[in-house]
């Protein structure tokens, strides 16, 4: 009932000529129940000095764009695969390693879902290697690595001239996307000609921050050289899309177009009873 202090200790023991950082993560809570909402942090070293090089990053979710805040990032020095220094994002997406020895690093970030301090199947990471000097500012783009390739998940009509083609998986923005890698069939197997449509004007009333690399996109916009029937179905093909590991591969998707307006009924009134005189 008297406890004031928590003890820590390697299961292997303190490394001789070694810097460590002992983070305190939020949800350590007193006898009356009281929680604590913030970590804490402190650092030592048991050689005869601490080492000053820093790690100061950002962690993104390529996909959306949008920075990831409360993801774990875990920086490796070769060949020590089992101990390596870790650092939560903040609300920004950002992370301060300090205390850190010059020399090569291997950092990973994941975007922890679970918030159980590992990388499981579905959750998007990057990693990226940094040789450290005296600082570094590295960028990680979190993506789900799949291997299955993208697949069209739905093909509708924007208008009579425009289709709209989402994917379940994001594209490689490195991919030069052409009218070539779609077709459209009728029932009839008649093609439609397909053009891109350009790209929407950026919308300049949000700020967007600028990544590394481009943003992946998960849907296409098609220009078609005549308009669809009314209520009838078609066949959307998408060949060679490339996924974010490099994976190609073809999908195909039926589709009906919405069916003309009923014509509505007007109702013939009743002739008129003859004027008795």
């Amino acid at each position: 009932w008297d406890r004031d202090e928590i003890a820590v200790r390697p299961r292997r023991g303190w490394r001789p000529n070694t810097a460590y950082t002992v983070t305190m993560l939020p949800g350590l809570s007193d006898i009356r129940g009281n929680v604590r909402n913030s970590g804490a942090t402190t650092f030592f070293s048991t050689g005869s000095s601490l080492p000053r090089a820093r790690i100061s990053g950002q962690v993104f979710d390529w996909v959306s764009g949008a920075t990831a805040p409360g993801s774990l990032v875990e920086a490796f020095v070769a060949p020590d695969t089992t101990h390596p220094y870790l650092a939560l994002t903040d609300s920004a997406g950002r992370f301060t390693m300090d205390h850190l020895p010059p020399g090569p690093y291997s950092l990973r970030a994941v975007v922890d879902k679970n918030k159980n301090r590992g990388l499981d199947p579905g959750e998007a990471w990057d990693s990226v290697t940094v040789v450290l000097a005296d600082s570094a500012s590295p960028v990680l783009l979190a993506f789900v690595h799949d291997s299955i390739p993208p697949r069209i998940l739905d093909v509708t009509a924007t208008d009579s001239l425009t289709l709209t083609v989402r994917f379940d998986r994001p594209i490689d923005p490195a991919q030069t996307l052409a009218a070539s890698n779609f077709s459209l069939a009728g029932a009839d197997s008649a093609a439609v000609q397909l053009s891109l449509a350009p790209p929407p004007p950026a919308d300049t009333s949000v700020r967007i921050v600028a990544l590394p690399r481009p943003s992946p996109i998960t849907q296409v916009s098609l220009v078609l050289g005549r308009p669809l029937v009314p209520g009838a179905s078609y066949r959307m093909r998408a060949v060679d899309i490339r996924g974010l590991l490099g994976h190609t591969g073809t999908s195909e998707r039926v589709f009906t177009t919405a069916a003309p307006p009923a014509i509505p009924v007007v109702p013939v009134p009743p002739p008129a009873a003859p004027i008795r005189k």
